[in-house]
C-alpha cells in the first residue's frame, strides 16, 4: 500500500494565552505515487464522460443552449445556472439544514463568501456542490438580486476539465468553472498565478463567490484525516484578500453519503460563517461553529469564551507567511466539525416530503 507522510506534524502547537490551539498542515505524497493517482483519476473521468455523453438525454440540451446564450452579468445568467446545476443534482434526496436559516444570511449579507468543501466522495461531491449552488442562486433569485449577486467560480482540477468533450467543458466554464493545475510537483505555476489572480480581483471587486475543495488531490487517500488531506492554497488567498478588504468571510460546508444504492438519502450541512479581519494587531477570526458538539475542546480555548480571537502564537499576533498555516487550522477544524454534522444529520430512512428533493 501506498503511504503518505506528512512533511509537518499536525497536531503542532499554538498558543493563545498559553493555551493550546491546534494548526493544519497539508500532505505531501511521493513524485511517483501522485503521478500514478493523476493518471488512474484521467483515465477514469475520461471513460464516465464518454459514458454520460453517449446517454445525455436530448431535451436537456435546450437547458444548456439557454445558458450559452445568458450574458453573465444578466439575471437571465443566474436563472440558467440554477436550472443547469438542477440537472447536475437532479434525483437526489437530501437532509439540509435549511432552518439555520444560512442561505438567506449569505444571500443578504450582500458580500462575497468563499465556501469550502470536503472531498469524500469524487463522483458525488460535484453534484452536492450544485445542490447548494441551486439553492443559493434560487435565494439571490427570490430576493431580486439576480443581477448584482457574486456569480459563482468554482476552482477545478484541470485534468477534470480536459477530460471533457469540447461543448461539456464550454459548458463547465461558463458555470464558472476556474482550472488549475493541481499537480503537487512542478504545477504550472505561472497559468495557476494567473487565474487565481483574476478570481480574487473578481472577489475583491464583490463579483465573484469562490468554491473550492481545499484537499484537491490528497482526497485519493481515503485513509487519511482531513487534518492530513487539508491543503493551504485557501489560507493563503484568504490572508492575501484581508490585506485587500475589511474582512474575508468562509462557509464551509459538509457534505455526508449514505451507503448504497437504495440509500435514504444523502446530507449537507451548511457551517456558521467564519469571518477573519486585518488590523495593525494582526489577524482575527470569528468562532465559527464552536458552539456544536463535535468542536475539539483546544477549538473553544482558543476563543475563551469570546466571538472573536486575535491569531497568536504564545501571546504574540502571527503575521508574514507563517499566517496561512493558522488560517488552515482554524478553516480545517470547522470543515471537519461541519463534516461530522452532515455525518450525524444522515436520514436513516427516506423522509419523503420531508427531505429535500432536486
Amino acid at each position: 500500500m501506498n503511504t503518505i507522510t506528512p512533511y509537518t506534524t499536525y497536531n503542532q502547537q499554538i498558543y493563545k494565552q498559553n493555551q493550546p490551539v491546534f494548526r493544519g498542515s497539508p500532505l505531501m505524497p511521493g513524485p511517483s505515487v501522485e503521478k500514478s493517482v493523476r493518471s488512474v483519476e484521467f483515465t477514469g473521468r475520461k471513460i464516465v464522460n464518454r459514458i454520460c455523453d453517449f446517454f445525455l438525454r436530448k431535451h436537456d440540451s435546450a437547458i444548456y443552449n439557454e445558458l450559452m446564450a445568458a450574458k453573465v452579468e444578466t439575471p437571465e445568467y443566474i436563472k440558467a445556472i440554477s436550472r443547469v446545476s438542477r440537472l447536475f443534482s437532479s434525483k437526489k434526496e437530501i437532509e439540509i439544514n435549511l432552518e439555520s436559516n444560512r442561505i438567506q444570511q449569505i444571500a443578504s449579507s450582500g458580500k462575497p463568501h468563499i465556501f469550502i468543501m470536503n472531498h469524500d466522495n469524487q463522483g458525488k461531491d460535484p453534484k452536492m456542490l450544485a445542490f447548494f449552488n441551486t439553492l443559493l442562486n434560487e435565494e439571490y433569485l427570490r430576493t431580486g438580486q439576480a443581477e448584482t449577486c457574486p456569480r459563482p467560480k468554482i476552482i477545478l482540477n484541470r485534468d477534470i476539465l480536459l477530460s471533457m468533450n469540447k461543448d461539456k467543458r464550454k459548458v463547465f466554464e461558463k458555470l464558472g468553472a476556474i482550472p488549475v493545475d493541481a499537480s503537487i510537483y512542478s504545477p504550472d505555476k505561472k497559468s495557476n498565478a494567473k487565474q487565481l489572480i483574476k478570481l480574487m480581483k473578481g472577489f475583491i471587486n464583490g463579483d465573484s463567490n469562490i468554491f473550492i475543495f481545499p484537499e484537491g488531490r490528497n482526497a485519493a487517500f481515503k485513509y487519511a484525516s482531513l487534518q492530513e488531506k487539508f491543503q493551504l492554497g485557501v489560507a493563503e488567498m484568504v490572508a492575501k484578500l484581508a490585506d485587500k478588504l475589511p474582512e474575508v468571510s468562509v462557509t464551509p460546508i459538509g457534505f455526508a453519503y449514505n451507503k448504497g444504492l437504495k440509500s435514504p438519502g444523502d446530507s449537507i450541512y451548511i457551517g456558521k460563517t467564519v469571518v477573519f479581519k486585518k488590523n495593525i494587531d494582526g489577524m482575527s477570526a470569528s468562532s465559527g461553529n464552536i458552539s456544536s458538539s463535535f468542536a475539539r475542546n483546544s477549538y473553544k480555548k482558543f476563543y475563551d469564551g469570546e466571538e472573536n480571537a486575535l491569531i497568536t502564537c504564545r501571546s504574540t499576533p502571527v503575521k508574514g507567511k507563517e499566517l496561512s498555516q493558522y488560517i488552515g487550522g482554524i478553516l480545517c477544524e470547522n470543515l471537519r466539525i461541519c463534516t461530522e454534522e452532515a455525518k450525524a444529520a444522515l436520514p436513516k430512512k427516506s423522509l419523503g416530503n420531508d427531505i429535500i428533493k432536486c
